[in-house]
């Protein structure tokens, strides 16, 4: 059994002015060939488990290209025709196949075209043909459109977020595909999407209207019938018709059964929708109770400031009014500045400097932020994965500095990187169980690792670009009317299309 073997993932808002151009992919990962297997074998990724069940299977793989930027702007059309005409090529020359694994995203927006999974799928399906059976594993974030559903055989979407089963989709996705080689099964697919945006702060899995949803799906994955059930929350600021959550239920040679499952959760999610309607505290409430609460470490969530979510990275105004009330015993991870961090290399370890951070990359996300510190350590950036999520892969922060303002800590780092994983912060020699906050910038991610560890977790309404608070975005694209941005909207599962398109 061969079975090709590519990736290309990125999750794109639109509203950013960051470019993701060669070098963003290039910083987090473009591998060719059969490096990508020795990169991926054994981590807690979606490649990391097609590679362990195909291994197991006794498959060949046939390893293309993987590509990964961090969330940020449109995919630049150089980039994305590269890794795409890179695939087709290995396509086309790899001879006799049997199955193609493809490890996708679900939200990628390149120049030009609003779904580049989509775009990608019908590619790959053109070129080895109608019989050659595709399955795709892709985000929980995936905003989930017509192309995706006609052209793969099986779509396989994470179950949970923060992401710690990604490892379980691709072994899933790698097992489902044998099965249809070898003719167990006969994928028949059904799909919803009603007309719901979830803000990235109430789709968290663990609690709440998706983790309903999710139990409802494990319900229904008990009928042997049922080959898989994918609820996609979507990613919310990428500004295109199909943004919002998706319904993907996938049956043994039942369409009658995917048809109503698909429609029975969507009517579940109909029906609980104000429950996906997020609401934080204001920055300086949020401090004031930070500094007020007994323990530590005390969490400050910067959800809006979480380049996971496509923004800058470097908003300023938590770190601004920890400064101003006087705060101590404090870390902020991490902020996007290679500027400072040059400043502070200039300035050596153990010097003070005064410089700006952050505030730099657009006026989203706070002004730059005057401060005097000292240059506590300097590093590569290097570093391992060792929480529930991507555990083993290795982390590139490029070169990083630990500013000291009066013991507020702030992580420089060169490379756009979410912060889910304390050991950003542990690799620079602080403790992070020993501070009194951390502000840690990302939205829910970072539950997955932080909660074992925290006191006390206290989500921030701060600007930036992966706000939960949709009201602030000036969206044109995206299809209307749409709950919560129209609250009057109208939907019925049983008389609506699958899709608008299709409607």
């Amino acid at each position: 059994m061969r079975l090709f073997l590519a990736m290309m993932s990125h999750e794109t808002n639109t509203f950013s002015n960051v470019r993701t151009d060669r070098a963003q992919f290039e910083a987090r990962d473009l591998r060719y060939g059969g490096e990508i297997v020795e990169t991926f074998r054994g981590t807690g990724t979606c490649l990391g488990g097609m590679i362990e069940a195909a291994e197991r299977l006794g498959a060949t793989l046939v390893p293309s290209v993987a590509a990964a930027a961090s969330p940020a702007g449109k995919v630049t059309s150089d980039i994305y025709a590269h890794v795409k005409e890179r695939m087709l090529a290995d396509l086309r020359a790899a001879g006799q196949l049997d199955g193609v694994l493809l490890d996708l995203h679900g939200a990628m927006v390149p120049e030009g075209i609003d779904d580049g999974e989509g775009d990608i799928i019908s590619a790959v399906r053109a070129v080895v043909g109608p019989d050659v059976p595709i399955a795709v594993t892709l985000d929980f974030h995936g905003n989930l459109g017509v192309a995706m559903v006609r052209d793969a055989d099986l779509l396989h979407g994470y179950k949970t977020y923060p992401h710690i089963d990604m490892a379980e989709r691709g072994v899933e996705a790698t097992e489902r595909l044998a099965q249809v080689i070898r003719r167990r099964i006969k994928p028949t697919a059904a799909w919803r999407k009603p007309p719901l945006l979830p803000p990235l702060g109430s789709q968290w899995t663990t609690r709440g209207p998706m983790r309903r949803l999710y139990d409802l799906a494990d319900e229904m994955e008990k009928d042997p019938k049922v080959i898989s059930v994918s609820v996609f929350a979507g990613f919310p600021h990428a500004d295109i018709p199909d943004a919002g959550l998706g319904i993907y239920v996938v049956t043994d040679d039942d369409q009658a059964l995917a048809d109503r499952l698909a429609r029975q959760l969507a009517q579940v999610a109909w029906d609980h929708r104000h429950e996906f309607v997020h609401t934080a505290l204001p920055v300086a409430e949020a401090v004031a109770r930070a500094r007020a609460a007994e323990g530590r470490p005390i969490v400050l969530a910067d959800m809006a400031d979480n380049t996971g979510g496509g923004a800058a990275g470097d908003g300023t105004e938590i770190l601004r009014e920890i400064l101003r009330v006087g705060a101590r015993s404090c870390v902020v991870a991490c902020l996007w500045d290679p500027a400072a961090v040059q400043e502070c290399v200039r300035a050596g370890v153990g010097n003070r400097v005064t410089l700006n951070v952050g505030g730099k990359v657009d006026d989203r996300h706070g002004a730059p932020l005057r401060v005097t510190g000292t240059v506590r350590t300097l590093s590569d950036g290097r570093f391992m994965h060792r929480g529930p999520m991507m555990r083993g892969l290795p982390g590139r922060l490029g070169t990083t500095a630990v500013l000291d303002v009066d013991d507020v800590k702030v992580i420089l780092i060169s490379n756009r990187w979410q912060t889910l994983d304390p050991e950003m912060i542990r690799f620079v020699g602080l403790d992070p169980s020993a501070e009194k906050i951390l502000v840690v910038k990302s939205t829910i991610h970072y539950r997955a690792a932080f909660e074992p560890i925290a006191k006390e977790i206290i989500e921030v309404d701060a600007p930036g670009l992966s706000s939960s608070n949709l009201a602030r975005f000036t969206f044109k694209r995206i299809r209307r009317p749409i709950f919560p941005l129209d609250p009057d909207t109208g939907y019925d599962p049983e008389e609506a299309a699958p899709h608008p398109e299709l409607a």
